[in-house]
């Protein structure tokens, strides 16, 4: 049987194992940036900055059907679609476990279709003092999806009354879709999000929890402007990508 991603990304992150493993060194430094891997061709942009480390994604080929039918779909979604939203929420949930399970402090989860472009935004964000979920990247978008046409005629208007800094979400005026970077303070706030998913009876899309977090204003911060932008050629690439309409690095989210 051909060896899976994160079978492929687990053996690579030994340290006996070439340039992968030299590259995984666990800093002591206030952030640590942690990446879910899902492809094996987007994890070379990250090798040559050892302040990012790997976490393998759970490979979508191998989620089973009867993990699907706990989640909630469109009724014309693909099987393949659907297997990769539930590898993808699956793996988030698996690094906020990780951060529970090891006590972990100061944490940004970011996907491998983006990258951070500026470190020393992670000083600022340092000062901020944060103590709960907070995004560092994303888009923002309409609160109903029934207004999304036309939002992009009031975007502007309202990233115009947003700060550099920490902001408050109002989801009466906005939400913010995506989940390509957020910071998780410690365990207690990464066991909160868990405790709180699924919303409803079946669970959804990892980003589409969280959004409803937002409504019920358990998640009320993000970082403005973004630390965590899209590296556009793979995130052109990506399964979600017809139905966000990426257009740009979403540095302003």
């Amino acid at each position: 049987m051909p060896e899976s991603i994160a079978e492929s990304i687990k053996r690579d992150n030994d340290p006996s194992h070439g340039e992968y493993g030299k590259s995984q060194i666990v800093h002591s430094s206030y952030v640590r940036v942690f990446v879910v891997n899902a492809y094996k061709e987007r994890r070379e942009k990250y090798l040559e900055n050892d302040r990012y480390e790997l976490f393998p994604a759970v490979w979508w080929e191998d989620v089973t059907e009867e993990q699907v039918e706990r989640y909630h779909f469109r009724h014309n979604a693909n099987m393949d679609y659907r297997k990769k939203v539930v590898a993808c929420s699956l793996s988030h949930k698996n690094l906020l476990l990780k951060i529970i399970k090891e006590d972990l402090k100061n944490i940004i989860i970011m996907e491998d279709d983006a990258l951070i472009e500026d470190w020393m935004e992670l000083e600022l964000l340092k000062k901020e003092g944060l103590t709960d979920f907070c995004y560092v990247g994303g888009q923002i978008n309409a609160p109903f999806m029934k207004d999304f046409k036309t939002f992009p005629d009031i975007k502007e208007s309202i990233q115009d009354n947003f700060s550099k800094g920490v902001n408050h979400i109002d989801p009466k005026e906005f939400r913010i879709g995506q989940t390509c970077g957020y910071f998780i303070p410690n365990a207690d706030v990464a066991q909160k999000l868990l405790s709180n998913i699924p919303t409803c009876t079946k669970e959804k899309a990892i980003d589409t929890e969280y959004i409803k977090l937002q409504q019920k204003k358990y998640i009320d911060l993000f970082y403005y402007p973004a630390i965590v932008k899209l590296y556009i050629p793979d995130a052109k690439k990506g399964f979600t990508y017809s139905t966000y309409k990426l257009l740009d690095d979403q540095s302003l989210y």
